[in-house]
């Protein structure tokens, strides 16, 4: 097992030590997908460190982002990777009226698993947080990605109405939610199609099992431009998670504490969104089985393999519920992905048109990983 590992680390890592910042793209459902990676200044190569998405709000950027929350800054402080997607023509699909199509939350999955392939990151501790449309998707991802997202946090974004009402969740969700009373974008009592967020705390709090009053602390007004915050948690839940929120009082679309101009109205300066929202999604783990095997016969066998004509058919058995299957190119981009649901006999994965080569197939089923390579001639 250990020569397989070896293998694998060294033909999806890049020699010598990387840049901290580093564009990326993938190609997912036929639109090239670009993101921009930070690691910290202690990362070397073999670690496994948690990873972080920051997502940007409408009309913004990965790079906007990057530059008003400062989380590079915490990343080296706390040793973490942040990664910063950019959603098609500035937008997340949340299931706004005219906003993007695309499908989000499967390029955030195949993203989960391209910087596994490339950074080692633990999976056991990813997490979402975003700004506005951004905080929207970190929802959205709390909902239906609960097997791969740990936490989340939420600036100045809540729910649809739509989502809100077909949220269901696999598992409890860690959730703190950072907002402003005096928003006049994204209204902090609800309205024209998105839910307030005294409803998206109480749908959180029900899935949760949580105390129906919160504990609420007055912090420090530390810096005077206008507002301040206070802090309503709901805790203990089930399975130990808690939900936060952060009400600040007259703040605006804004990200607190954040460099340079966020959004619109007045931004706190008591806090810093940045630093709150890592202390608190970084408490929380999965808790997932992270052995990694070669694949073993007893759980799936590869046909033909070395394969001649860019397909080949895997055969399963004994999966332990739905799985997730992956196939990497050796610079770890996701080249395939699939849901495979229980009880399939097989599956063909078709390679036709990415070129001959060596590739790397992972299956996820809910108790263990199982890794292979196939040849492409």
């Amino acid at each position: 097992m250990k020569k397989i590992l070896s293998w694998l680390f060294f033909a999806l890592i890049f020699c010598g030590s990387p840049k901290a910042q580093i564009p990326g793209s993938i190609s997912f459902e036929g639109l090239s997908r670009t993101y921009t990676v930070y690691l910290p200044a202690a990362y070397t190569s073999g670690d496994h460190l948690p990873l972080l998405f920051s997502l940007h709000g409408l009309t913004q950027t990965g790079n906007t982002m990057m530059q008003f929350t400062g989380f590079n800054t915490y990343a080296d402080q706390y040793n973490f990777i942040v990664v910063y997607p950019d959603g098609i023509n500035n937008s997340w699909n949340v299931g706004f009226s005219g906003g993007s199509t695309a499908n989000d939350v499967g390029f955030l999955s195949a993203l989960i698993d391209t910087l596994h392939a490339q950074y080692g990151i633990d999976l056991n501790r990813v997490y979402s947080t975003g700004f506005s449309n951004g905080g929207f998707m970190s929802y959205r991802l709390a909902c239906e990605l609960t097997g791969q997202i740990a936490a989340i946090a939420s600036v100045a974004g809540t729910m649809t109405d739509g989502a809100w009402g077909s949220c269901q969740p696999s598992r409890d969700m860690p959730v703190m939610h950072i907002h402003g009373t005096n928003d006049f974008v994204v209204f902090y009592n609800g309205g024209f199609g998105n839910k307030s967020v005294a409803q998206v705390l109480d749908l959180w709090q029900g899935f949760g099992n949580c105390p129906s009053n919160a504990f609420i602390v007055n912090l420090p007004d530390l810096v005077a431009e206008g507002s301040t915050v206070q802090t309503h948690t709901w805790a203990p839940c089930d399975e130990s998670v808690e939900v936060v929120h952060y009400k600040v009082i007259n703040g605006g679309h804004t990200w607190p504490g954040s460099v340079g101009v966020t959004g619109a109205g007045n931004t706190n300066r008591d806090i810093s969104a940045s630093d709150e929202i890592w202390k608190f999604v970084s408490r929380f783990s999965l808790n997932l089985p992270t052995a990694v095997h070669d694949a073993l016969p007893a759980k799936f066998t590869c046909h033909p393999n070395p394969s001649v004509n860019g397909s080949v058919t895997l055969r399963f058995s004994h999966l332990y519920g739905p799985s997730q299957l992956a196939v990497y190119d050796t610079q770890g981009i996701t080249v395939y992905i699939a849901m495979i649901p229980e009880l399939t006999p097989e599956h063909r994965v078709n390679l036709t048109g990415k070129g001959p080569g060596i590739y790397i197939l992972k299956l996820q089923d809910a108790k263990e990983c199982y890794v292979s390579k196939i040849i492409m001639q």
